[in-house]
């Protein structure tokens, strides 16, 4: 699918489905690429699982599904990814290089677009608005 995306020369990607809220920079294939696109990972609405995530950017704050004795963590399979920088872990390792920010809060986004050419993006943490 990035491929696709990529060829196409589409701007940015909205996701869903982690618990959190993560923005890239522009990038293809886990590298910062000038003409790939941005992602935006906004399913942070909330669930009553609680936070899907704990970024790995403090050491202690990721479980290592080695060494712990259940098979799914938080109702996910402890090796939840199968490709890319963070296979078989079960979350990311600290802040890669191609995202501009992410955080662990719930919150929402909205999505203005300006004009044929211009759009806004804003992000807010619940516990702010």
């Amino acid at each position: 699918m990035e491929d696709l995306l990529y060829s196409q020369g589409l701007d940015i990607v909205f996701t869903g489905h982690v618990h959190a809220y993560e923005r890239s920079n522009r990038v293809y294939n886990y590298t910062l690429d000038p003409c790939g696109p941005v992602h935006i990972s906004v399913g942070d609405g909330g669930n009553r699982e609680k936070m899907a995530v704990g970024h790995a950017d403090e050491p202690g704050r990721c479980p290592d599904p080695k060494k712990t004795p259940e098979k799914f963590m938080g109702g996910f399979c402890a090796f939840n990814f199968t490709s890319g920088p963070a296979k078989g872990k079960f979350c990311w390792d600290p802040q890669p290089q191609y995202s501009a920010y992410r955080e662990s809060s719930f919150g929402h986004g909205i999505l203005q677009v300006k004009n044929e050419t211009h759009a806004l993006w804003q992000w807010h943490r619940n516990q702010d608005v």
